[in-house]
Order: structure tokens, then sequence, then C-alpha cells
């Protein structure tokens, strides 16, 4: 079968083929949840005047088309100005229509939802790519929990573990980002955040554009510019301002980690979110030991081999198990 978004699309705009509209009934017909879904997004496209104004995901999905439209500026002129807003607005909810579709069908397919909150997660050793409804794209690192709500009229995403994000631009639409204890807010830019459960610590860094991040638990807060991150001690209750080496903090997209001076605790909780391993070790025999190093898409015996250069240490691997001793 055809993707169903494109049926859908074809049928809003009335131009299904006989063969799409037969698919798309026996695909309406399969479920009242399908039904249900049909009938919003037939909603959205019915939906008039000021409405428009009032749903974030057109305003958004409006935008774009404007973008879009740029090349053909001239001859869209020439029509009556009625007539160029309505085929914006018509295009914007067509976007957001098959957004929706999408998302459903990845729910169905997948992801899962939870009190209108959609959530993706992978798993150690697994990274992932998503695009929001508004056409944010989000790429997961291992072990990484992000769920954002698709129906709510405003963009906002829950993160456990670390995200890169190439936020859509809406200035009248923030994007927020939420970990245990930080707020990063952003209108259209390209940054990523990292909180782990059992880190007291949530970095961002920016690569484009400009974000703000706010302590959930206190009144601190703090901006930065394309080139910084940030750290926020949720111990201490403080943020610390430092400038990016090159672009390090989003390498793990590309398989490559990057280490700067890191605990070898650190060290070892990345390697295990990262090759999906157990290690086991006494910290105490490492505790005074740091580690700086980049690991290119390495075999996690090839890794051990590297550490081992600067890192006196004897290891032993069984299957995902890897038992360590110092030398």
């Amino acid at each position: 079968m055809k993707n169903i978004a494109s049926i859908v699309a074809n049928y809003l705009l009335k131009k299904t083929s006989r063969e799409e509209r037969e698919n798309l009934a026996d695909w309406e017909n399969r479920s009242p949840q399908n039904k249900a879904f049909l009938k919003s997004m037939e909603d959205y496209w019915n939906q008039t005047g000021e409405e428009y104004k009032l749903n974030p995901r057109i305003e958004i999905a409006r935008q774009r088309i404007l973008a879009r439209m740029n090349a053909d500026q001239a001859k869209q002129q020439r029509l009556k100005p009625i007539s160029y807003l309505l085929r914006i607005a018509a295009a914007a909810i067509l976007i957001v229509a098959v957004a929706g579709i999408s998302v459903y069908i990845a729910n169905e397919t997948g992801f899962f939802s939870q009190n209108n909150w959609v959530v993706v997660s992978t798993d150690a050793g697994q990274q992932s790519k998503i695009t929001l409804p508004d056409g944010t794209e989000v790429w997961l690192n291992a072990a990484t929990e992000v769920s954002y709500c698709a129906n709510q009229d405003y963009r906002r995403v829950k993160l456990t573990g670390e995200a890169y994000f190439e936020v859509e631009h809406a200035p009248d639409f923030p994007f927020v980002v939420e970990t245990k204890d930080v707020a990063i807010r952003v209108l259209g830019t390209k940054f990523s955040v990292s909180h782990y459960p059992e880190s007291k610590i949530t970095e961002a860094s920016l690569l484009t554009g400009k974000i703000t991040a706010s302590a959930l638990q206190s009144n601190e807060n703090v901006a930065i510019v394309p080139g910084q991150k940030i750290a926020y001690d949720a111990e201490i209750k403080e943020f610390v301002k430092t400038a990016l080496k090159g672009k390090n903090h989003v390498a793990w997209r590309y398989g490559i980690l990057v280490f700067d001076n890191e605990s070898f605790n650190d060290l070892i909780q990345k390697l295990e979110r990262y090759y999906a391993v157990d290690f086991i070790y006494e910290e105490s025999d490492f505790e005074d030991i740091h580690y700086t190093g980049t690991l290119d898409n390495l075999s996690i015996e090839k890794v051990l081999e590297f550490i081992n250069l600067t890192i006196p240490v004897a290891y032993e691997i069984d299957n995902k198990t890897i038992n360590l001793n110092s030398k």
C-alpha cells in the first residue's frame, strides 16, 4: 500500500485515485482509532479564519511553507491576497496533517503513548533519530528517553539521557527541553543536551542560535551563544559556562567518543551505555584516575587496548561483562 500519509494528503485535496480511496477506506475500517484520527485530520483541514493563528503547529507549518515559497515569490504576488493566504493556510494544515499521521503511525509501530505524551527511547548500545510534528529533528544517544506531546499548543520535550536537536524556527512558539533539574528554552537552533539519571550534572552545548537555561529548583538562569556550553550542578545549584572544544559534544552521532580529562567512573559509564556492556571493578582502585582521548568507531576490545596504553588495567571479557583490575 502507498504511504497512508500521502493518501490522506490526497484525500484532503480531493485528488485520490480509486485505488487510493479503497486503500484509505480499508485502513479507516481497521480500527476505531484510525477512523477517529482521519476525522481529526479533516477537522484540521476545515479550520478557518483566526483558528489558524491559535494553533502553534499550524503557525509553524505556515512559516515553513512561506520559506519554501520564497523562490516563487514573484508569481505568488500576482495572486489575489485572499487566495494567497488560503493557499498558505491549506498547505500549512496539510503539513500538520501529514506530520500528525506520521506520529500516529509511529505510535502504532514502535513508539508508545502515555497520557497524550509520545515516548521514544533507546537502549544501551543503540542510537535513533526522530522528527517531531513541528519538523524539529532529534538524535537520541544510547540509553536515552525523549517524550513530547503532539496535541498541546506548545512545543515541550522531556529528556533523560543525551540528545542533539535541530529545532524548527518559530518565534511565537518557543521550544523547551526539560531535564530533571533544568529547562532549556530555544527559538530555532542546533544544540545538544545531556542529563543521565545517575548524574547530578545537566549539560547543554550550542552550535547555532541562542538558548536560555533555567534551574527548576532555583532562580538561576543563564544564556549562551554559539560555541559555548553550560553545565548545571544540581548539588550546589550553580551554572558554569565554558567554551566548546570543536564539535566534541556531538561526535557520538558519528560513532566517535571524545573524553577530556574524564574521571574513570564517568569514562566507564559512557562505555557501558555506548557498547551495552557491564563493567565490574573496584571504584576505589581508580578514583584518582582521569582519561583523555578519542575513540573513533572502535570495537570494545580495541577500546580497552587503547585505554590500557595510558591507564594500566587488566581486563577480562565474558560476553557482555568486563572485569577490570588495576595493575
